[in-house]
C-alpha cells in the first residue's frame, strides 16, 4: 500500500513539473536596472519650470527681495503640447492669457510688496486654470501664496 501511494505521489510530482513552463532566464545584472521614467510633455515642462521659478521668487519676497523673472518660460504655453489632448481646449487658451498678463504684472512692480501682490495674483490665475484643467497639482501650486490667500 505504501509503495502504490509512493508511486502516485511521484507521478503527481512529475506530471506537475511537466506542466510548469521553462524557468524565466534571470536578468543580466540587477544592478543596471534603472526605472523608465516617462519623460513629462511639452506643457507639463513649461509648468513645472514656472513653479520652481515662483517657489524661487517666493523665497525671496520673503527676505524682503525682489525676486527673478524670466518671462521666456510662459510664452510657449499657449502653443506647448499638452500631456493629453483633452488637457486643452476652448478655454484654455484665455486662461493661458490671463496668466500671461498676471506675470508680466510680476516684470512689471518696483517694490516687494506690489511684487508680493503680483505674484499672488498669478499663483490665483494657475489655481483658477487648474480648477477646468489637470487638478492635481493645486495643492502644490496653492503653496506658493505668499500672504495666505486663497480665494
Amino acid at each position: 500500500m505504501k509503495s502504490k501511494l509512493f508511486i502516485v505521489g511521484a507521478l503527481l510530482l512529475i506530471v506537475w513539473s511537466c506542466q510548469q513552463g521553462p524557468a524565466e532566464a534571470e536578468p543580466e545584472s540587477k544592478s543596471n536596472w534603472k526605472p523608465e521614467m516617462d519623460k513629462p510633455s511639452e506643457l507639463a515642462q513649461i509648468m513645472r519650470n514656472i513653479h520652481d521659478e515662483a517657489k524661487s521668487r517666493k523665497a525671496s519676497l520673503e527676505a524682503g527681495e525682489l525676486g527673478a523673472v524670466n518671462s521666456d518660460l510662459a510664452f510657449g504655453m499657449i502653443t506647448a503640447t499638452p500631456t493629453e489632448p483633452h488637457m486643452v481646449g476652448p478655454a484654455f487658451e484665455p486662461h493661458a492669457k490671463a496668466f500671461m498678463k498676471s506675470y508680466a504684472a510680476i516684470a512689471s512692480t518696483q517694490s516687494v510688496e506690489e511684487q508680493i501682490n503680483a505674484h499672488d495674483n498669478l499663483v490665483k490665475s494657475c489655481v483658477a486654470c487648474h480648477m477646468n484643467f489637470c487638478q492635481g497639482p493645486i495643492p502644490r501650486i496653492e503653496k506658493l501664496y505668499i500672504q495666505g490667500v486663497k480665494s
